[in-house]
């Protein structure tokens, strides 16, 4: 195309504005390193575990191909996970820059504009990289950015209309597919969609049966580690799936989800969607298979999760597609030059003032105190009409926050830092030896698990204990995102728990009176698990303690 050299050249500037903005929001999250110790166990020879054997592996991670690649780049280039992990996800988001501005390049636009796209280009390129969930997870040392990467490459080639589908094109469908499923489990989603666009594929085509399945064969990869995780876990799902699910909690994901559309103006997407709607288009089979996929997963989320512990981390995979599709919508009601610009420009400006006085207000605190359940009123701060939109946005926040979903970014950053502030470092950690069989119990597993690398950590949270993940939670509390689950005393007590972290005080190593032995874990894995489900009987006069 002749407008490919003006559209590296915006790919390098918004690459440069990507990386100011990656520079400003960069952070690691404590959940991160719950990968980076499973890395790290696969390194030291003991598998994809969490506890070192005799305990039964349990899998606390949803990112095998994060985990993957964490283990690769070190065991390539010596370079350890909490230094790897955040240039990976920049070089991911950059690569997933790149494939937008491919598709920007797509869109298709009447002929007197033709000239103007590199302008159209901008401006959604301008989008993203304004956008503060975009920036976020191009940090965080969590798998997310990866995820994205696969899922705007998968869009990409399956957009591709079926009869000019080459076979190219369908190995980079099928291969982002696979690895988004290896990536996240939801990315299971895009394998599923592969399917009819396989079918819709070979059928428009014609072309040979064995080529076509062997450039399909990588759908395979997640089937066989579907099957390896019941052979290596024992278990169908990720033991994360039963830790944080219980039942479908849509009270909280309407309101994540409406929180979500206030903060970036998606209010303002939805009207042009809905004009486009009114004029009875009708996309083609290939299209609307992606389009439901998009819709698929947002709902799940939505619907049934409740939304994400984190600041939109579920939806971050939406912000390239809403500029995108912005664009697309426009051109498909006509639109000309002027009024497509003029459009796209107001979107990205009221797309703006919300979450970028937030982060104002917000960037130099410091302090846990500060920070802890991190509400700050944004209407105060804006003028109408601005402040009129932030008032349901600030109320959406003060019922999200207090039951721990969509966590800002600066309380995470801000809880990370105290914890690796009052924590010994990895190597003075290490020198606890697992010959002495030490136990640790801890709500926040992620950078303790790192820096004590040879201590069991019981997570009682459950997201890495078997036990505590199918441990119906006790009746009467509020609830609250991945923090519902509680640990029976009993199953707590049975591998007698002696480190002890204080982020004040320091770290103690206490002597039992009698030795833990491996057929003591044994005894108590074989036990509690048979008893696993099993409602916690909480002692009269005991207060229940949430996380």
């Amino acid at each position: 195309m002749r407008q490919r050299p003006s559209a590296a050249l915006l790919f390098a500037v918004a690459a440069l504005l990507a990386f100011l903005g990656y520079r400003e929001f960069s952070f690691l999250t404590d959940d991160a390193y719950i990968s980076f110790r499973y890395a790290a166990n696969a390194m030291a020879g003991r598998g994809l575990s969490w506890n070192p054997p005799p305990f039964l592996p349990v899998e606390g991670y949803t990112n095998f191909a994060w985990v993957a690649l964490l283990g690769g780049v070190w065991a390539a280039f010596g370079v350890e996970p909490p230094v790897a992990a955040n240039p990976l996800s920049f070089a991911c988001g950059l690569a997933t820059l790149a494939i937008v501005t491919r598709l920007a390049l797509r869109v298709p636009l009447p002929e007197a504009d033709e000239s103007r796209r590199p302008v159209l280009i901008a401006l959604v390129l301008l989008g993203v990289v304004t956008n503060r969930t975009f920036l976020t997870w191009l940090s965080s040392g969590l798998e997310t950015s990866l995820f994205n990467l696969t899922w705007i490459a998968w869009i990409a080639a399956a957009l591709t209309p079926p009869g000019v589908r080459n076979l190219r094109t369908t190995v980079a469908m099928s291969s982002t597919a696979a690895l988004a499923a290896l990536t996240r489990p939801d990315g299971v989603l895009l394998v599923l969609a592969s399917v009819p666009l396989a079918m819709l594929g070979a059928k428009t085509r014609g072309v040979a049966l064995r080529r076509e399945a062997l450039a399909w064969s990588p759908l395979l990869l997640p089937v066989g580690h579907f099957l390896w995780r019941r052979a290596y876990y024992g278990t169908w799902l990720p033991n994360t799936w039963y830790a944080k699910h219980l039942e479908a909690w849509p009270e909280s994901g309407v309101r994540y989800a409406a929180s979500f559309a206030l903060e970036y103006a998606v209010w303002f997407w939805l009207a042009l969607a809905l004009i486009w709607l009114t004029r009875r288009p009708r996309l083609p089979l290939h299209a609307a298979i992606v389009v439901g996929v998009v819709i698929a997963h947002a709902g799940y989320y939505t619907l049934s999760i409740g939304g994400d512990h984190f600041e939109y981390r579920v939806y971050s995979q939406l912000v390239p597609l809403l500029f995108l599709s912005a664009l697309w919508l426009l051109s498909a009601m006509g639109a000309r030059f002027r009024t497509t610009a003029v459009v796209l420009g107001s979107f990205i400006l009221l797309s703006w003032p919300i979450p970028w006085a937030h982060h104002l207000a917000t960037r130099g605190l410091t302090t846990r105190a500060e920070t802890h359940e991190l509400l700050v009123p944004v209407a105060p701060q804006l003028w109408p009409p601005f402040s009129w939109l932030a008032q349901p946005f600030d109320a959406l926040q003060a019922w999200l926050i207090p039951r721990h979903v969509g966590m800002r970014h600066r309380e995470h950053a801000v809880f990370h830092d105290s914890l690796e502030r009052g924590l010994p470092s990895r190597k003075e950690g290490a020198t606890v030896r697992w010959e002495e069989r030490p136990v640790l119990a801890a709500g926040n597993v992620g950078l303790v698990g790192w820096v004590f690398p040879n201590v069991a950590i019981i997570d009682v949270l459950g997201l890495n204990d078997y036990v505590v993940a199918r441990t119906p939670p006790p009746g009467g509390g509020e609830r609250t995102m991945a923090h519902d689950r509680l640990t029976p005393p009993d199953y707590l007590a049975c591998y007698r728990p002696n480190l002890y972290v204080d982020l004040q005080q320091g770290v103690r190593l206490a002597r039992r009176e009698s030795p833990l032995t491996d057929a003591d874990i044994a005894a108590c894995e074989l036990t509690w698990r048979a008893r696993a489900g099993q409602p916690i009987v909480i002692p009269d006069g005991m207060e229940v303690q949430r996380q």
